[in-house]
């Protein structure tokens, strides 16, 4: 099980409001004290469900009619769970499909999304090059998957969820991964398993999976997951189930295997539950109240261990089933009009931490969207924000959000945070990606990362004293070509600025900043053809002058750089210097090469 210190906490934004059209009367029997003998049956109707949203205009209620019939095979079978009357059942046996095996982090040997799965996810534009039927990614890609498997690292809830429920309703064969049922699936060594666990988790944080996520309160989910459960097997919707905390924080996946009315107003949703396997779990939803309660520890008799909310998630399969929307394509296949930011804390995090940061981004008229002393605040028309479900058995102090604003907008990222870590930020944006890692922060005042209104470059200023990593890529230049640029180890002062400007025309960077010492420098040049990679170590830079450099001279093995200075600011280089390739070939070139071949 995945220890507390990698444990997750999640921000849930409500889907607007979800509007449930009762054409006939059984739900009133369903919601009434037990007596009514109608209680006691299947509740299948005609719900219609309208989800007004402002980043999608499909419909929730995507239909998996071409995937499955729509007749029940088998009777609904009878599963104990808090003694009560059942008013609806899937025939889910959590001891025969769910898995043997509990929620997991990323331990030693874990596998997680590969290239073959990205292409899976979004086609072809995330290759780079497809040659012998491997694809080879684009630095964009490449960041993107290396955020998301990183996030996996809190538990893989999602994807467990998602994978089991597909099994059950033959949209996956459990034969395809080693055994005739979920339940006699191995873990070990099952890397074609735990990829298919890596792929759907992914799912939460794409599109259009993200935008048919139906959020309500317990009485209208209910409804929706009675009609779909009383169809068993053959379902022609049906759901994973997000767990949150009444504020939207907190978050776990769970598979929903049936309803029992427990009388007097209060129901049993009973579900597979990925930390606890072969065990039948049951959330208790209290109709009267609109509030549901789920003890998620190990220990029941402790009071901090039960958890509460007055919201539940449901999200239909059929939208994980289509090919998803790329965020950091600039292909046809990408999402032009949306950047993409993607924070998280670097290593590992405990929780109940004293300091209570804030992470949000602001607009030059001062709209702010994010966390704020730990509250979440959007107003920036047509932003998102979502934090990843990965919870173990319990959640978090934090989650890892990702934010979606639209084009066009300027934002500058404002953070202070508890100083003993350091953090990490992905920004994506059509077919662009400029990454910070192991950024110190305050705990008090903020740093500030200016991003401009495209992703391409970057303006830091810092609060602390910090020597981050700085990572540019390009999916495509104006020669076709694509490029991922590291600048590692700049030491940035306190109170000091640091600015890293990539002219995608030309492939040139200019930097600027308070800084003094050396930087050390990888790149990597792809095409149809190959890769060409370049280091260097101990690159002289000084506060106030700007050095540039061209990335688009790299087009062999052991290549030399122009590195040129200006040191009047007036855009005229006084000097310049050549500085050769520390290795002698693409393979030895050690950070860049190794990002872009490990996955």
């Amino acid at each position: 099980m995945v220890s507390n210190k990698n444990r997750s906490k999640s921000k849930q934004i409500t889907v607007s409001s979800v509007l449930i059209i009762i054409v006939i009367a059984l739900w009133n029997a369903f919601m009434g004290d037990g007596t009514d003998t109608t209680a006691n049956q299947p509740v299948i109707d005609d719900t219609e469900v309208v989800v007004e949203n402002d980043s999608s205009g499909s419909s929730s209620e995507s239909s998996d009619a071409a995937l499955a019939p729509t007749t029940p095979k088998k009777k609904p079978t009878k599963v104990p769970a808090a003694g009560g009357k059942f008013a609806a059942d899937s025939g889910f046996l959590v001891d025969k499909d769910g898995f043997s095996f509990e929620n997991y982090g990323n331990d030693t040997g874990v596998s997680n999304l590969k290239a073959n799965d990205m292409q899976r996810l979004f086609g072809d534009d995330v290759c780079t090059r497809i040659k012998d039927g491997k694809c080879t990614l684009t630095s964009p890609a490449r960041q993107w998957m290396k955020e998301i498997n990183e996030a996996m690292d809190g538990g893989h809830c999602e994807g467990m969820a998602v994978a089991s429920l597909h099994m059950f309703h033959k949209i996956e064969d459990p034969n395809t991964f080693g055994a005739a049922t979920t339940n006699e699936l191995p873990f070990d060594g099952n890397t074609s398993l735990q990829q298919e666990i890596a792929y759907w988790w992914a799912t939460q944080s794409t599109e259009p999976t993200m935008s048919n996520m139906i959020t309500g309160k317990p009485s209208d989910i209910l409804k929706l997951l009675s009609a779909s459960l009383g169809q068993g097997q053959n379902a022609n919707v049906f759901y994973t189930i997000g767990i949150y905390m009444a504020d939207g924080s907190g978050g776990h996946a769970v598979t929903p295997v049936s309803i029992t009315d427990l009388g007097n107003g209060k129901t049993g949703l009973n579900i597979y539950d990925n930390n606890w396997p072969n065990e039948l779990r049951t959330i208790e939803v209290d109709l009267k109240e609109e509030t549901w309660s789920y003890q998620a520890s190990i220990n029941p008799d402790e009071e901090s261990s039960l958890y509460t909310g007055d919201q539940l998630e449901i999200t239909p399969s059929a939208p994980r089933l289509q090919p998803q929307e790329c965020d950091f394509c600039g292909g046809k296949n990408g999402l032009k009009s949306t950047k993409t930011f993607i924070v998280s804390t670097v290593g590992d995090v405990v929780a109940d931490r004293d300091v209570k940061g804030s992470t949000y981004f602001e607009t030059p008229d001062g709209k702010r969207i994010g966390y704020i002393d730990g509250e979440l605040i959007n107003e920036i028309e047509g932003a998102s924000v979502r934090v990843f479900k990965s919870a173990p058995t319990l959640w978090d102090e934090k989650g890892q959000p990702i934010f979606r604003i639209p084009d066009g907008i300027s934002v500058t990222l404002k953070m202070n945070n508890d100083p003993q870590y350091q953090y990490s930020v992905s920004a994506f944006d059509n077919g662009k990606v400029v990454a910070i890692d192991k950024l110190a922060l305050s705990a008090t005042k903020k740093s500030e990362i200016y991003f401009g209104n495209t992703i391409k470059s970057l303006k830091i200023k810092s609060a602390v004293k910090t020597s981050p990593d700085i990572f540019v890529g390009d999916e495509k230049n104006a020669n076709l070509k694509g490029s991922a640029t590291q600048i590692s180890n700049v030491d940035i002062s306190e109170d000091g600025e640091f600015d890293v400007f990539f002219d995608e025309e030309t492939d040139q960077f200019s930097l600027d900043g308070d800084v003094d010492g050396d930087f050390d420098l990888d790149v990597i040049i792809s095409d149809e053809e190959g890769d060409y990679a370049y280091s260097a170590d101990d690159i002289g830079i000084e506060s106030e002058v700007d050095v540039a450099f061209d990335i688009d001279a790299i087009d062999s093995e052991d290549d030399s750089m122009d590195f040129q200075y200006d040191y009047n600011d007036d855009g005229e280089f006084e000097t310049q210097t050549d500085v050769q390739d520390n290795n002698t070939s693409v393979e030895s070139d050690s950070a860049a090469y190794n990002d872009l071949t490990d996955y």
